[in-house]
């Protein structure tokens, strides 16, 4: 069933990216990954599993990620994780850099407010 799934989801990105091209549009396509939302199993839990799906299926050409440093702490890793991982494979597509607090389990997003933390986002 889960492959079943991952193939659906692949199925309907690609569709995306021919119209896109049908269409004529020149922007670039992202994948946020979101751990915990909308529910704890997410098949986009962090750039690393986003990154492996993108290439199994053909897709790391016409995506990048969107990287949340926030939706790093919630899949368990530290602020700048997802960020150096994105970029390490050429896929960092752009940053929606804001905090949380990982203790919640949810992203509330607010504003960063730990200057070591942004500054290691900023040094990717």
């Amino acid at each position: 069933k889960i492959r079943e799934e991952l193939d659906c989801y692949a199925a309907f990105l690609k569709m995306c990216v021919d119209y896109k091209k049908e269409i004529g549009y020149g922007a670039q396509f992202c994948v946020e990954p979101k751990p915990r939302e909308p529910t704890a199993h997410q098949y986009d839990y962090d750039a690393q599993t986003v990154i492996g799906f993108l290439k199994t299926y053909g897709l790391d050409k016409d995506f990048k990620l969107n990287i949340e440093p926030n939706h790093t702490t919630l899949a368990g890793h530290e602020y700048e994780h997802d960020l150096r991982m994105a970029s390490a494979y050429g896929m960092l597509g752009s940053i929606d850099c804001n905090a949380g607090q990982p203790y919640l389990g949810w992203d509330t997003d607010e504003f960063p407010s730990d200057p070591r933390r942004a500054l290691l986002c900023m040094l990717v």
